[in-house]
């Protein structure tokens, strides 16, 4: 939840200072990238108050720092590790050959909104296959302008709806996990200018093109401006040819003009404007005799699409105004020319009637990557030395529990393990998912003692998949 609670809390624990967090919103997921396989690690996860803090009615500053919730880790005297409902323990794994991850297989978006949206398969086991997904957006505000909107997941294939209009928080959220997967939304919250991507389409002027409000007018129509969420094109053409313009003041006449705006997001041609035409001459450009020149104001009604009949309900929104490059040499002036196509862009937040729709794939195998991947069996860690770091802490006398692992196995599959001289050691069924290709061996043979220190051959039997002969050595 994004509420303005940041830093570090004022009431210190023997000098120290709870840090409250950055307010970046709830995240659902962290994806550690840092783990090794085999490897046992703990997550913690607490929520935590914002503590109190007050002033006393003698000015003494006091309060109660913040307090979280429990994150409890503990191990008896059989070695066991126990855990509360904050608390996670996970070993990472590599998958079966043949392993298939789940995937997006379609994509699809429709609407204005310049935010972005990415799926991420967080847990694979969940997914799954060939269902399609809906994410939708609400809002009703008169211009599809909020900067929060409300968003549903839906399953389209059985109807469920998973996620019923929340509420977008931020410029960043995450989605609950659900069936496996997460969505990330980025939001453009605000409308506005998006000057990277606006100027000339076509043409080759070196006029300055000033987007936003022009200063000389903003007692006419600041007090009518809104941020229309909206894409513009401003076109040049012969005089006369163009617009009537919408009147400039409630005294004035629609002006005859030479430009042409079409509003592209939503389609609509020959879209309205107020043009203060400078020079009174009909003609969108900068008089001779002076730097700053004509402007034009994209006007619209009470409402997104509706046209403004009267000045009573006549708003406006950026302003695009000629002005000449001072640092250029008159003659080297190029001014904008009959064809010449001004484009006006601008960040959208997501709005009603937007959605996309994606479909995913679960986990599969394939059996001729199986195939291809006995090649990838390998022993970790090979030489084994002594020990190594995935080997639980012994309670008891002794060395403890040795343990190897055979990786990128097929998910079922018999490991027969030999000496260099063809002595059966031990005999190791592996049967699991198809997302799960590691066996761990503790060294001791089928006999039940540990084994020598030397050089030992492996065959891995795979029915319907194939063979595999390697070797690992134990040093001592």
């Amino acid at each position: 939840v994004i509420d303005g609670v940041t830093g570090l809390h004022p009431i210190n624990v023997n000098g120290a200072m709870f840090d409250l967090g950055n307010d970046t919103g709830i995240k659902h997921s962290f994806i550690d990238n840092t783990v090794q396989n085999g490897q046992t690690y703990y997550y913690a996860v607490a929520a935590y108050d914002r503590g109190f803090e007050t002033t006393s009615i003698e000015g003494n500053f006091e309060g109660i720092p913040p307090s979280e919730t429990t994150t409890i880790l503990k191990k008896d005297i059989n070695g066991n590790i126990t855990t509360d409902i904050n608390t996670a323990v996970i070993t990472p794994r590599a998958p079966a050959a043949g392993y298939l991850a789940p995937e997006v297989t379609s994509f699809e978006g429709s609407g204005p909104g310049t935010g972005n949206i990415s799926i991420e398969i967080l847990n694979p086991d969940s997914v799954k296959s060939f269902d399609t997904y809906r994410l939708a957006f609400d809002e009703n505000s008169p211009y599809r302008n909020s900067a929060h909107p409300e968003y549903s997941l839906i399953d389209v294939i059985n109807g469920d709806t998973l996620i019923n209009r929340q509420g977008s928080a931020g410029v960043e959220e995450q989605t609950p996990i659900i069936d496996g997967f997460t969505i990330d939304i980025k939001s453009d919250t605000a409308v506005v200018v998006d000057f990277d991507k606006t100027g000339w389409v076509t043409g080759n002027s070196n006029y300055i093109v000033q987007v936003g409000f022009d200063s000389r007018y903003e007692a006419a129509y600041l007090s009518r401006k809104i941020n229309y969420p909206a894409d513009f094109e401003i076109k040049l053409v012969e005089p006369g040819q163009g617009d009537l313009s919408f009147p400039a003041t409630t005294f004035s006449q629609p002006i005859q003009s030479n430009i042409i705006v079409n509003n592209i997001t939503e389609g609509n041609e020959h879209f309205q404007f107020i043009f203060r035409d400078i020079s009174n001459n009909g003609l969108f450009d900068v008089a001779t005799d002076s730097t700053r020149g004509d402007a034009i104001f994209f006007a619209f009604g009470d409402s997104l699409g509706k046209k403004a009949t009267n000045f009573s309900n006549l708003h406006v929104s950026w302003s695009v105004t000629l002005l000449k490059d001072t640092t250029i040499a008159e003659d080297q002036q190029k001014a904008p020319q009959y064809g010449d196509i001004f484009k006006v862009v601008n960040k959208k937040p997501f709005r009603k009637g937007e959605f996309y729709e994606f479909t995913l794939k679960g986990q599969a195998f394939d059996k001729n990557k199986a195939q291809k991947g006995l090649d990838s069996v390998i022993v970790v860690p090979n030489p084994y030395v002594g020990a190594a770091s995935w080997e639980p802490l012994s309670t008891e006398v002794g060395r403890g529990e040795r343990r190897i692992y055979f990786m990128h196995l097929p998910n079922q599959c018999t490991i027969n393990i030999y000496t260099i001289s063809g002595k059966l050691v031990d005999t190791i069924e592996h049967s699991s998912t198809i997302s799960d290709g590691q066996k761990s061996w503790d060294l001791v043979s089928k006999d039940g003692m540990d084994i020598a220190f030397g050089v030992y051959v492996y065959q891995i039997d795979a029915p319907g998949v194939g063979r595999k002969i390697g070797k690992f050595a134990v040093i001592k």
